[in-house]
């Protein structure tokens, strides 16, 4: 006979992965930060660096939005590589936006136009043989840990940790809503 679980029994089945996730997690994070810091490098300026690597310099608000930080703090992380000279900030000019003509304001009808200013990062000579040293090592110790998990494996748990991050609005808001005794 199938035993369904209890609404209780499935809140504490949700918060033991939720624990096993964030112990693995900070576990995962400890053993691969101290390599790193043998560089003096911390976990955010690595990604920071890696992300510059692999798609170019980017717009420093491109790259707070994909790291999840703040403007300011990836500032302050972008001077500290800098201080390094691993990575270049400059401000660019971009191409300006296409649009009708008949859209430009009676002032700007003599067509001269600007695109907007914008800081962009990237890595700079010292940098890129930085992480072309740095990265390999990096990406063996990653292989290494993750090797317990065979290839289908590691799969699964980036398409789940994908779906964790993305969510079910509908989901959340049956279940946060939904009230039963004992929970």
């Amino acid at each position: 006979m199938i035993h369904r679980l209890t609404p209780k029994e499935k809140t504490q089945k949700a918060f033991r992965a939720y624990l096993d996730l964030l112990d693995t997690a900070d576990w995962l994070k400890k053993e691969l930060r101290m390599p790193l810091e043998a560089f003096d490098l911390t976990m955010p300026g690595f990604r920071l660096m890696e992300l510059v690597n692999r798609e170019g310099a980017q717009k420093i608000v491109d790259v707070a939005d994909k790291s999840g930080v703040t403007r300011q703090a990836t500032d302050d992380l972008i001077a500290r590589l800098e201080r390094r000279d691993w990575v270049r900030r400059a401000v660019v000019r971009l191409p300006p936006v296409e649009f009708k003509r008949s859209h430009l304001s009676k002032g700007r009808e003599d067509g001269t136009r600007v695109g907007r200013r914008v800081q962009v990062v990237g890595l700079t000579r010292l940098g890129k043989r930085f992480m072309k040293d740095v990265l390999p090592r990096h990406s063996k110790l990653v292989k290494s840990l993750l090797r317990v998990l065979d290839a289908r494996e590691q799969d699964t748990l980036s398409r789940i940790c994908r779906k964790l991050r993305e969510g079910d609005v509908m989901k959340f808001v049956k279940e946060i809503t939904m009230e039963r005794e004992g929970e």
